[in-house]
């Protein structure tokens, strides 16, 4: 029996960054997943640092819809239709298999926090908490 979530305050301090190997200067934290709790939704909430000057996801797709919520640096994104400049402030919908990208061209970290919506699958979980 997991966790029982109900109105709850973490900080995201609390929880490990995993760095993404060069060319793509960034970290991810797992914050919260579906199998988290008894109680948790099906949904995936992961914050991911784009480390200042080119810090990059790649080019990829998920097999679920993806919210991004840009909090802090400047950049632009990539998609089939093109590149759009985003920054604090800006979001994005990423749905199920459409390609994108994030690319940081500031000083600061950009932070991306997204939310995969149903969660992403056990293996892709596994694979950011191992």
């Amino acid at each position: 029996m997991g966790k029982t979530y109900t109105v709850e305050t973490v900080d995201t301090k609390d929880f490990a960054s995993k760095v993404v190997p060069e060319p793509y200067k960034r970290s991810l934290q797992l914050i919260l997943n579906k199998t988290d709790g008894d109680n948790v939704g099906d949904f995936t909430f992961l914050l991911s640092t784009l480390f200042p000057y080119e810090g990059k996801t790649d080019m990829h797709t998920h097999p679920v819809d993806e919210l991004i919520y840009i909090t802090s640096g400047y950049g632009y994104s990539i998609n089939k239709d093109g590149k759009t400049p985003i920054q604090a402030g800006s979001f994005i919908y990423a749905k199920a298999g459409e390609e994108h990208q994030c690319v940081n061209e500031s000083n600061e970290t950009m932070r991306l926090v997204c939310i995969y919506i149903p969660a992403l699958p056990d293996e892709v979980i596994q694979k950011i908490r191992s």
